[in-house]
C-alpha cells in the first residue's frame, strides 16, 4: 500500500464530500460545511477554493494524520473524521468530520471509503514526505 502523503489524504477528502471542516485556533473555533474538490500544491501550500471558503495549508506543517470512529458524547450519534496535526504530540489544529444531515446514515460509498483510510490512520500516521511542488 502506498504511504500516506498530503496529495492522498486531500484525494480521499474530494470523495468523502460533504465536510463539516472544523478549524481550531487557541481560543477559537471555526465550523464551515464544504464540499472539497479541485486543489493545487504550490510553493509549499495545498491550496483549494471551495464555496464556503479560501483555504491554504502549508504542507511543511501537516506531518501528522489520525481518522477516529466514535460516538459524539453529547450527541449519540457515530461520527468519522480526522483530525490534522504537526507531529503526534500535538493537539490537532484541524478536524474533518464527514458530514450527514440529522438523522441520516453515511452513504455506503463514503462509509467504505472512510473505513478504509481508518484502518491504516486510526492509531495516527506521520506523513510522508513529498517530492517537489508542483
Amino acid at each position: 500500500m502506498d504511504p500516506w502523503t498530503p496529495r492522498r489524504f486531500f484525494d480521499l477528502l474530494g470523495r468523502l464530500g460533504p465536510l463539516r471542516v472544523i478549524s481550531i485556533c487557541g481560543p477559537s473555533v471555526f465550523e464551515s460545511l464544504c464540499e472539497f474538490g479541485a486543489y493545487g500544491v504550490a510553493h509549499g501550500y495545498m491550496n483549494a477554493i471551495t464555496p464556503a471558503f479560501h483555504w491554504h495549508l502549508a504542507l511543511d506543517r501537516f506531518r501528522y494524520l489520525r481518522s477516529r470512529d466514535e460516538v459524539h458524547e453529547r450527541s449519540g450519534r457515530r461520527v468519522l473524521f480526522f483530525e490534522l496535526g504537526e507531529v503526534a504530540e500535538a493537539e490537532p489544529f484541524l478536524r474533518i468530520y464527514v458530514h450527514r444531515e440529522k438523522g441520516a446514515e453515511f452513504e455506503p460509498e463514503r462509509e467504505k471509503d472512510f473505513l478504509e483510510a481508518h484502518a491504516a490512520l486510526a492509531a495516527g500516521a506521520s506523513l510522508a514526505v513529498e517530492g517537489a511542488a508542483s
